[in-house]
């Protein structure tokens, strides 16, 4: 099992894996996942995140089927070459969901009558410590939320509350041979950062 790599090298090189090995995950693995997510930030400390384990089949037979029930994903010619090519993959694993070898449902309980926005503040810090423990120990993940197209359907599977809402669906499998981790493409950091006030750039001093 590898035992981890620089925290810096797993930001730079986690990108969205969605082709997997049958190979089954360990025990010990999951669990280290799972340790690394409880270790997020969450609102008000009040952590109230759940997190399924989905291994067996029949579960995941019955999720594959969920996915192909519902309105698949659509590549469209507005996209850039790059946005189709990912969700050519992502196409292709929502119509193999099944045959990944372990799932992670990551849940965050509601505090008020409807969802907000600072809801996803208590959960998707735990998501982004799972992918990039995963990565560290050289798995494959990929951020996924189509599940809430059939949440309910998924919650009476599941047994989950009605009062938790399911933020993220996430596959875990180690890469097949020819798909690698990063890096990632992004827009550099003077497009997106300003420095003291909207619209001027920020330059490090040199």
């Amino acid at each position: 099992m590898t035992s981890g790599i620089d925290l810096f090298e797993a930001i730079n090189t986690q990108r969205g894996i969605r082709q997997f090995k049958p190979d089954p995950i360990p025990d010990e693995m999951i669990h280290r996942l799972l340790r690394a997510a409880i270790k997020a930030p969450s609102g008000g400390a009040r952590q109230g995140w759940s997190f399924v384990v989905i291994r067996d089949q029949a579960t995941k037979d019955r999720i594959g089927e969920l996915y192909r029930a519902h309105p698949p994903l659509a590549i469209t010619p507005t996209m850039t070459e790059q946005q189709q090519k990912m969700y050519a993959t992502a196409i292709a694993l929502e119509g193999r969901m099944e045959t990944v070898p372990a799932m992670i449902l990551c849940c965050i309980q509601r505090t008020e009558p409807t969802a907000t926005f600072t809801l996803g503040s208590s959960i998707y810090p735990a998501v982004q410590n799972i992918l990039l423990a995963a990565r560290g120990m050289g798995l494959g993940s990929v951020l996924t939320t189509r599940q809430r197209r059939f949440e309910e359907e998924l919650k009476s599977l599941l047994g989950i509350p009605e009062d938790v809402e399911t933020a993220a669906l996430l596959p875990l499998g180690f890469p097949v041979d020819g798909v690698e981790y990063g890096p990632t493409r992004r827009r550099p950091v003077r497009e997106v950062a300003h420095s003291e006030r909207w619209g001027a750039a920020w330059r490090p001093a040199p």
